[in-house]
């Protein structure tokens, strides 16, 4: 069996009261006959090693004097499905929206966050398959992290999701990078769209004092519009147009090239939590669907009117940021993909802002800058450290500016702080976790990686 599908167990209970030894006896979907699994004088059996999608059949038998089973007559038997009705907990969904992108020396992996109830982890492996594949992070709780990649050239990534008993999605999120050595072309630009009074196109989002804000809905009354505008997909009692759009004015790189894309949104969105006149607020009961047509928990908190049954769920404000790019200076685009920290090809690029609330709370864009820029001299090499003073690194060639650095333990589970960086050396700790065992008798090996200009 594939490990995507972990083995489970199942407690087996019986209603015999009396002291006796009894025999458990387990028969599988195949009926190729009885098979002794234990024996016990207890009125409960763990069974184990159960598969998830198969069902069972299980006998207690009472033991006889001279060991052997008593007549079938006295058998107490029970059928066990481990996953086959709607009871047992469900096997949690697959990410969505994966993207992947190189960042130099690493690989920025990023998805969304799990909506589904049960994820509580991920995991990530890098191969043409999940089941050939080799694992390159386990027990991710966040949405993304950096892989340092050993070699360049056409690479297949995958990720799926984990749930507390440790059963991972039945499908992976997959994504195929192509990993490029640097080169020396050199390109550098910062565009704040705050600044810039915020040039792109701009959908249900309006400008005010310098920050994008979701546009107010029409009012509804003592207003005349021609055409009258469509309100579909507003949730009753909306102040705001629960989703606005901001598209980035095209970067034109002048050539065909790689060069890393970063955004900086600023801080979390500030929100008015504050409800419309004639609105009640309760939790959301039954089946109900957020934004994404994805339920949402029992007891989401929700609005509704005191006269109305519609009940709409409050669900968190998102940000989501896409990417496109083209290979000309005037020809097609490659389409929308949701966009990770990293490195691009291209000879345009833009980027797309969605901006997603409840229609009640007021959501704000305070910052969007969006930073373009090629390294051209890679440095590195590897350090021993120790548990007490962090490791000062000098640099054999100073560069221009601070570089951007990046640092793992070499064959040893653990993180390592970079907790300085300067155009000519870079400070790095260990985390206090990796000395678990004796400093005089354990030195770990840092390799370290520095791009810059």
């Amino acid at each position: 069996m594939a490990d995507t599908q972990r083995y489970v167990a199942a407690v087996l209970s019986w209603s015999r009261t009396q002291s006796v030894t009894v025999a458990v006896l387990k028969r599988g979907a195949d009926d190729s006959g009885w098979t002794e699994i234990g024996r016990t004088d207890a009125s409960e059996f763990t069974a184990t090693g159960l598969h998830p999608e198969r069902s069972y059949t299980f006998a207690v038998v009472p033991v006889e004097a001279d060991g052997s089973l008593a007549a079938e007559d006295e058998w107490e038997t029970l059928r066990v499905a481990p996953t086959a009705d709607e009871g047992t907990p469900a096997l949690p969904a697959a990410p969505t929206g994966f993207a992947a992108a190189q960042d130099g020396p690493n690989v920025n992996l990023r998805w969304d966050a799990a909506t589904d109830g049960v994820t509580v982890a991920h995991e990530a492996r890098v191969g043409d398959s999940w089941e050939d594949g080799t694992r390159i992070a386990a027990g991710v709780t966040g949405t993304g992290l950096a892989w340092a990649w050993s070699a360049s050239g056409a690479t297949r990534l995958l990720v799926k999701a984990v749930d507390s008993l440790g059963r991972t999605s039945r499908a992976a999120a997959s994504a195929t990078i192509t990993i490029a050595a640097l080169d020396t072309h050199v390109t550098a630009d910062a565009a704040d769209q705050g600044a810039l009074g915020w040039p792109g196109t701009k959908t249900h989002l309006e400008v005010d004092s310098g920050v994008l804000r979701q546009e107010r809905l029409p009012l509804h009354f003592g207003a005349a519009v021609v055409p009258f505008g469509s309100l579909a997909g507003v949730p009753c009692f909306a102040k705001y147009w629960p989703r606005g759009v901001y598209e980035s004015p095209v970067f034109d790189a002048g050539q065909v090239e790689h060069q890393r894309v970063e955004v900086d949104m600023g801080a979390a969105q500030p929100v008015d939590a504050g409800l419309p006149f004639g609105a009640i607020r309760r939790p959301a009961l039954g089946a109900r669907s957020g934004r994404d047509e994805q339920l949402v928990p029992l007891g989401t908190p929700g609005f509704a009117s005191q006269n109305s049954w519609r009940l709409t769920p409050l669900v968190p404000v998102d940000a989501k940021i896409e990417i496109d790019t083209s290979p000309t200076p005037g020809g097609a685009w490659d389409g929308w993909r949701p966009f990770a920290p990293g490195t691009y090809r291209y000879w345009r690029t833009r980027l797309r802002v969605t901006v997603t609330g409840d229609g009640l709370r007021f959501v704000r864009v305070p910052r969007l800058v969006v930073t373009r820029r090629k390294f051209n001299r890679k440095l590195e090499g590897e350090v021993v450290v120790g548990p007490n003073d962090p490791v000062v690194v000098t640099f054999p060639v100073p560069f221009q500016n601070a570089p951007k650095v990046t640092a793992h333990l070499l064959g040893y589970p653990g993180s390592v702080e970079i907790v300085a960086v300067t155009a000519t050396q870079v400070t790095l700790r260990p985390g206090a976790a990796v000395f678990v065992e004796d400093p005089a008798t354990f030195a770990p090996t840092v390799h370290w990686q520095a791009l810059g200009t």
